[in-house]
C-alpha cells in the first residue's frame, strides 16, 4: 500500500515526459477476439508479457518479421504491458494472455524498451530526459536489443500460434517460458476451430531461470539499467 501511494505522489509531481510525446517505434499488434476477427493472410498469436520490475510506464517487447528491416516500423511488431490502473503495487508479474493477429511469417525477438525513441540496438539502453517541477532528470530505462540468436515464433495464415510468455526480469533481460495450461483455457476454447502453428523456437539462454518476484516502486526508483 505504501509503495503504491509513494508512486502515485511521484507521478503527481512529475510533468509528462517529452519522450512520451513521440510515437513508439514499430507497429502495435492488433487484438482479436476469435477466429472470425482474423483477416486473410494473417494468423492469430496468443502471448503473455510480464515484468517483475515496477513499470511506471508501459514496457514494449519488439519482434522483427523475417526478411524485414528493423528501421522500418511496418516490419517490427510491438506488444506491451503496463500496470493496472487500480493496482496497489506491482501487478505485472501475473500472467496476462492476449490474442493478436499478425501477418503470416516468422518473428524474432529483437528488443525490449520503455520510452525508447527507436528499437534498441544490440545491448543498447534507452536514456531519456524527464522534465519535472525541479528541472530535467536523465533516466536510464529498462531496455536492451538482442542478437540473431533469440526466440522466434511462426505465424501461419488461418492458424493460431501459442507464442508463450515473455518476461522482463530484474536482470533487465527478456526470458521465455510456457504459459500454464490453466491460463490458456479460455483462449484455447475461443480459438479451438483454428489449426495450431508450430511451437516457438527458444535458445537455452532465453529460458526463464527463476520465478518472477514482483518488485515495488522503491525497489526500482532511480535504478540504472
Amino acid at each position: 500500500m505504501r509503495s503504491a501511494l509513494f508512486a502515485f505522489l511521484i507521478a503527481c509531481l512529475a510533468l509528462p515526459s517529452w519522450n512520451g510525446l513521440a510515437a513508439d517505434p514499430g507497429t502495435e499488434a492488433q487484438r482479436v477476439s476469435g477466429p472470425s476477427s482474423v483477416d486473410s493472410g494473417y494468423g492469430a498469436v496468443a502471448i503473455s508479457i510480464r515484468s517483475e520490475l515496477y513499470l511506471d510506464d508501459p514496457i514494449q517487447v519488439y519482434f522483427l518479421r523475417e526478411g524485414g528491416n528493423i528501421a522500418n516500423d511496418g516490419d517490427v511488431v510491438r506488444f506491451q504491458r503496463k500496470q493496472g490502473f487500480f493496482a496497489f503495487g506491482n501487478d505485472t508479474a501475473e500472467y496476462k494472455v492476449r490474442t493478436f493477429q499478425l501477418r503470416a511469417g516468422t518473428y524474432r525477438l529483437v528488443a525490449h524498451g520503455m520510452n525508447c525513441a527507436k528499437v534498441p540496438a544490440i545491448n543498447e539502453r534507452c536514456i531519456v530526459e524527464e522534465p519535472g517541477i525541479f528541472g530535467s532528470l536523465e533516466l536510464s530505462r529498462p531496455s536492451r536489443g538482442y542478437a540473431n540468436e533469440a526466440p522466434t515464433f511462426e505465424v501461419r495464415e488461418g492458424a493460431i500460434t501459442y507464442a508463450g510468455d515473455f518476461a522482463l526480469t530484474a536482470r533487465n533481460t527478456i526470458e521465455w517460458s510456457q504459459i500454464p495450461v490453466s491460463e490458456l483455457e479460455r483462449t484455447r476454447s475461443r480459438f479451438r476451430r483454428m489449426p495450431i502453428a508450430p511451437e516457438p523456437i527458444v535458445p537455452e539462454d532465453f529460458l526463464l531461470k527463476y520465478g518472477l518476484n514482483a518488485r515495488s516502486y522503491e525497489d526500482d526508483a532511480g535504478r540504472r539499467y
